[in-house]
């Protein structure tokens, strides 16, 4: 091979390698990191599920097969909480006017500062946080008047659950 021969050739094959490595894309190259989606705001936590009252017992006793005692103390155990339920509702419906018709003077008057505003609705959240707890204790209590394979049979006969699930 002539030296002319050889220096086209290898010219040919330099500007070859040089076009293949401007023109493919490089193994070497990483993509930019993505940055995470936005996200959807954070919706707040499911409340937890609502304990059963003697009343939702009591509206299963066929499927949980009460006994006529445990039926009758179911009974007596709805009516005192139903008196209670409605006083404490009566005294939130009361704590709630009040709060609203205190920050509607405050907003009116041109303001009031927060500690007063977190006294005002101390009262408001007092009493929901005894609602909540009294409403626990109720269950607890239904819950006491059945054995363990009722327990369980209610716990899989929730709300929207086939009655004849469990079996």
């Amino acid at each position: 091979m002539s030296p002319r021969a050889r220096y086209l050739s290898m010219t040919l094959a330099l500007v070859a390698a040089v076009a293949a490595y401007v023109l493919w894309p490089h193994p070497l190259d990483r993509p930019a990191p993505r940055l995470p989606a936005a996200s959807a705001p954070t919706a707040r936590p499911a409340p937890p599920p609502v304990p059963p009252t003697a009343r939702r017992i009591l509206d299963q006793a066929m499927v949980l097969g009460l006994s006529h005692d445990q039926m009758v103390r179911l009974r007596a155990l709805e009516r005192f909480w139903t008196s209670e339920e409605r006083e404490l509702q009566a005294a939130i419906r009361d704590a709630e006017r009040e709060l609203s018709a205190f920050m509607k003077d405050a907003q009116a008057s041109g303001g009031t500062g927060v500690q007063q505003i977190q006294q005002r609705s101390a009262e408001f959240s007092s009493l929901s946080a005894t609602l909540r707890e009294r409403r626990r204790r109720h269950s607890e209590a239904a819950l006491q008047l059945l054995d363990g394979w009722q327990r369980h049979r209610l716990a899989g006969a929730g709300p929207g659950a086939e009655i004849g699930r469990n079996r």
